[in-house]
């Protein structure tokens, strides 16, 4: 009898039939975690000799979302020790992480899911304090330091009474330096009185609220007989605009007056050289009927009773006035007769609408002393005007005006001379505002 053998050969790999997958971990962030970081760091444990490890990012509490993110290590530490991170922020909301790892025998192990929760970042207000100013002082607009954590600016509000809820009436302000600062002087000045004051700091990262410090309250007494003669009394001054005013047009007197120790508390204004003054604000607005040198003087006051005057000289010229436009053209056309001329046309030209032509006739023999027209409106904008009364024969000795005129504005003069023995005598100008008299006309 014949006994036959059966022996069985696995294919494949010597020992992949118990080969197992690697061992794959997340340890960082814990599962269930909420972050405020928008680029989160993952890290766990993997095998030391085995491959690389995978990292997906799935949106929503399961690894079955979408994957949002993949990354992968090829650096492992010698205890097997990996670390990841987001290649770009995550927003808002709720992510699933897990990690795999892909041995020699291209078994693939699995970490556990880990679920974790990204907040928007809490907004952190940066600290600033204010340390208290030398109190009682005559010093009416003092400085005042601190220290700050940002580097934004600091803006120190002084309100008026013993707390911060009165009327902020001045500030000071100072450079952010990270670190200590200390601003300028307080402007306006403060007249004597009880005030708070509390430095305040915005954060330099969009949404961060502003820090303010604890208040600090101060006094500010007035000078000594002594103290107020040595500071001197105010430096009174101003300006106007427009810095060359025209007669009837408003012009703004504005007062540039400084006292560097107390505030303003009296402003008074007189028009004239020798004219009363009159109470007033920082600014005044007036208007000038005649043109030529004005003088305006200003007076102030500070508040330890000092006074000082300014005074200045304003050139007021008359109201400027320009040529019409379009400007009229008058044309004349005929012939010599032995009487005279023989006048074959009288038009007006390119008269804007609105604009009075008013042609008179002096001397003998005129067919009428004058004729009035005014223009209409055209589609152009400017209308031809025809005066066909005085197409006729003129005899020597008569002269024609014409004048255009139209309030505000430069117009139109001509006058046209019929004389025995020699042609005709045609002179152009221009006409004053008010119609009357010619002019020569301006060069521009």
């Amino acid at each position: 009898m014949v006994v036959v053998w059966l022996v069985a050969i696995a294919a494949g790999p010597i020992g992949a039939a118990i080969a197992a997958p690697p061992s794959v971990t997340i340890e960082s962030p814990p599962n269930g975690s909420v972050r405020e970081n928008q680029t989160p760091s993952f890290s766990g444990h993997a095998e030391a000799p085995g491959g690389e490890v995978t990292l997906r990012i799935y949106n929503g509490p399961t690894a079955t979302g979408t994957v949002i993110q993949e990354l992968d290590t090829r650096l492992l530490s010698s205890n097997g020790m990996w670390s990841l991170g987001p290649t770009e922020p995550l927003p808002v909301g709720t992510y699933t992480a897990q990690a795999t790892q892909t041995n020699l025998a291209l078994e693939t192990g699995k970490s556990s899911p880990v679920t974790f929760t990204l907040h928007k970042a809490l907004s952190v207000a940066p600290t600033v304090t204010l340390d208290s100013p030398t109190s009682p002082s005559s010093n009416t607009m003092p400085s005042f330091t601190g220290s700050a954590s940002d580097i934004t600016p600091v803006t120190v509000q002084i309100h008026a009474g013993a707390t911060a809820r009165g009327t902020v009436v001045s500030t000071a302000t100072a450079t952010g330096t990270g670190a200590g600062w200390m601003s300028g002087s307080a402007s306006p000045a403060l007249p004597s009185g009880q005030y708070t004051a509390v430095a305040i700091q915005a954060g330099s990262l969009s949404g961060n609220p502003a820090a303010r410090s604890k208040p600090v309250t101060f006094t500010v007494t007035p000078p000594t007989p002594g103290e107020a003669a040595s500071i001197g009394p105010p430096v009174a001054s101003f300006t106007w605009f427009p810095s060359v005013p025209t007669t009837g047009a408003p012009v703004s007197l504005v007062s540039t007056s400084t006292d560097v120790t107390s505030p303003i508390v009296g402003i008074a204004w007189a028009l004239t050289s020798s004219g009363p003054f009159q109470g007033g604000g920082t600014v005044l607005t007036t208007s000038f009927s005649t043109s030529g040198a004005h003088v305006v003087r200003l007076r102030v006051i500070d508040a330890y009773g000092l006074s000082n005057v300014a005074a200045a000289m304003i050139n007021v010229v008359g109201p400027t006035v320009s040529l019409m436009q379009p400007f009229p053209v008058v044309r004349i056309a005929g012939n010599e007769t032995a009487s005279g001329v023989r006048l074959r046309l009288l038009t007006v030209q390119q008269v804007p609408a609105g604009a009075r032509i008013t042609v008179r006739c002096k001397g003998r023999g005129c067919p009428i002393r004058s004729e009035r027209r005014v223009a209409a409106s055209s589609k152009q904008g400017a209308a031809a005007v025809k005066f066909r009364r005085f197409e006729r024969s003129l005899r020597f000795g008569i002269t024609l005006e014409i004048l255009v005129s139209k309030p505000g504005k430069i117009g139109k003069y001509t006058r046209f001379a019929i004389r025995r023995g020699k042609l005709p005598a045609r002179v152009d100008m221009c006409l004053d505002p008010a119609g009357l008299k010619p002019l020569v006309c301006p060069s521009s």
